[in-house]
C-alpha cells in the first residue's frame, strides 16, 4: 500500500525538519567546544614560534653590532665587549627602575 502525496511531502518536511535541528545542535555543540579550543591552540603555537624567530633575531642583532663596533673601535676586541657590557648594564637598570611592583 503506498503512501498519498500528502502524507509524503508531510514526512519529506518532518525529516528536514529534524536534519536541521541535529545538524543546528551538532554545529552549535561544536562551536562551544572544539571553537576555542582551536583557538588556544593556535595562539599557543602561533606564541612559540614568534618566540623562537625573536631570540633568533635579537642573537643575530647582538652578534651584528659585536661586529660592527670591533672594527670601529681601535684595539683588541675587549673593548667592545666593554662598550657593549656598559650600554647593556645602563638598559638594563632603566629598565629596571621602571617596573611595575
Amino acid at each position: 500500500m503506498t503512501s498519498t502525496s500528502a502524507e509524503k511531502s508531510a514526512d519529506k518536511g518532518l525529516a528536514a525538519q529534524a536534519t536541521k535541528l541535529v545538524v543546528a545542535s551538532v554545529g552549535s555543540v561544536r562551536a562551544k567546544t572544539t571553537g576555542p579550543l582551536l583557538f588556544i591552540a593556535r595562539l599557543v603555537v602561533y606564541g612559540l614560534v614568534l618566540f623562537v624567530v625573536a631570540i633568533t633575531a635579537l642573537t643575530l642583532l647582538v652578534i651584528l653590532t659585536v661586529t660592527i663596533v670591533n672594527q670601529l673601535l681601535p684595539g683588541e676586541v675587549w673593548a667592545t665587549y666593554l662598550l657593549l657590557g656598559v650600554c647593556f648594564a645602563f638598559l638594563g637598570v632603566f629598565l629596571w627602575s621602571k617596573r611595575i611592583d
